[in-house]
């Protein structure tokens, strides 16, 4: 949880923290920046700094060449360098992608071994400083980490790991601190926000006790939260943090279809402080290609959510995500989407090009539609979604 730390500790390390991806990599690189600060690091520009720290996002190839390209142009020999700085890579790094990196002489980190941290600054880490802490600077709570689903063009579940829930009490004494500090719109992060558990479920389920799932959170029995099953510990969450005294809006993101609970539904649209939008992935318009997307639900399925939604909150906003140049995405499977896009009227759409990643199941499947015509699909569903 979020807590006000009072740290003396100086050094004259500069540092600087490059972004690629998500939210969830912009929430772990201002808790990185942080960390580095309380710890006496000063920031720096990329050219100047003697730690360059770089989150790198493995949803798509072309996010991890911007993060090569960015190492290439930190080492660049054109570039005259006060001092030659230590580039360190984390955030989401198939293994796959190692090599590439590991060929550019930079260090791997995994964001959560802070150990590991405390050997690339040859500093002592303080332990409070491994935890949850945040700046209240920014306005994202993550509320878990992980995935479960494993669709089978995705990467988070191989470098996120499988989901783990952060206890319910940490998350309301975040919402809480932030509000305090006088942000009015936070955002509740988590890569399937629906399946949100109170901990001690999780850990009932695996016959594990006290959270030690999470090595940063060692709670006594008890103290984690209220006991929620999966349908119903994210409403839970949203209407206790509802209950927050102040004014300000909660979002969350995001959300998975076969997930989104009537629970859910009914405290988007009777809680006042929850806003009144929803970002469903539908990902594709064709059964089909949703089978082999291992995505376990049906067009009609989703639709009939989205008139659930729509009925019980008729000013909602609902955004999407989807792929379109999928390896098995015929024609007529992409006519499928457009039919879907035309039925709902997204408020907005994420459309993006399917590019293989290796190490994924889908991987295996090639990439056979040709780029020319996955942007002719793009710019199809771009005009019917976003063109407002």
């Amino acid at each position: 949880m979020i807590r006000n730390l009072k740290l003396e500790i100086s050094n004259s390390l500069t540092f600087y923290v490059k972004v690629f991806g998500c939210q969830y990599n912009e929430w772990d690189a201002t808790r990185l920046a942080f960390a580095l600060k309380k710890l006496g690091l000063i920031e720096a520009d990329a050219e100047d700094a003697e730690i360059v720290f770089i989150l790198n996002c493995s949803v798509r190839k072309s996010g991890v060449d911007r993060a090569l390209g960015f190492v290439k142009n930190l080492t660049s020999p054109s570039l005259s360098l006060k001092r030659r700085g230590t580039i360190v890579v984390t955030g989401c790094v198939l293994v796959a992608d190692r090599p590439r990196f590991e060929k550019k002489g930079v260090i791997l980190w995994d964001g959560e071994d802070f150990s590991k941290l405390s050997e690339i600054l040859q500093i002592e880490i303080p332990l409070e400083l491994t935890a949850y802490n945040l700046p209240l600077t920014t306005s994202f709570v993550p509320i878990m980490k992980g995935c479960d689903n494993f669709c089978s063009y995705c990467a988070v579940p191989y470098v996120r790991g499988r989901e783990i829930s952060r206890p319910f009490a940490d998350v309301i004494s975040d919402v809480k601190n932030l509000v305090s500090a006088g942000h009015r719109e936070i955002t509740l992060l988590g890569q399937n926000v629906n399946s949100y558990h109170a901990p001690a479920v999780i850990h009932a389920k695996a016959g594990i006790q006290n959270n030690v799932l999470d090595p940063r959170v060692n709670l006594p029995a008890g103290q984690a939260g209220p006991e929620d099953d999966n349908k119903s510990g994210f409403a839970t969450l949203l209407k206790a943090i509802n209950d927050i005294e102040g004014n300000f809006v909660i979002k969350f993101t995001s959300n998975h279809p076969k997930d989104m609970s009537d629970e859910i539904i009914e405290a988007i649209a009777t809680l006042p402080k929850i806003a009144k939008e929803v970002h469903l992935p539908l990902q594709s318009g064709s059964n089909k290609v949703l089978k082999s997307m291992n995505r376990p639900y049906t067009k009609e399925q989703y639709l009939e959510l989205v008139e659930k939604i729509k009925t019980k909150i008729p000013d909602v906003k609902i955004t999407t995500d989807v792929i379109v140049g999928y390896p098995n995405e015929t024609e007529e499977d992409f006519e499928q989407t457009v039919e879907i896009f035309n039925k709902v009227k997204y408020f907005q759409a994420y459309i993006n090009k399917y590019s293989p990643r290796e190490g994924t199941v889908a991987f295996k499947l090639g990439d056979p539609v040709p780029w020319p015509e996955k942007d002719r699909r793009w710019r199809i569903l771009n005009e019917i979604a976003n063109k407002k």
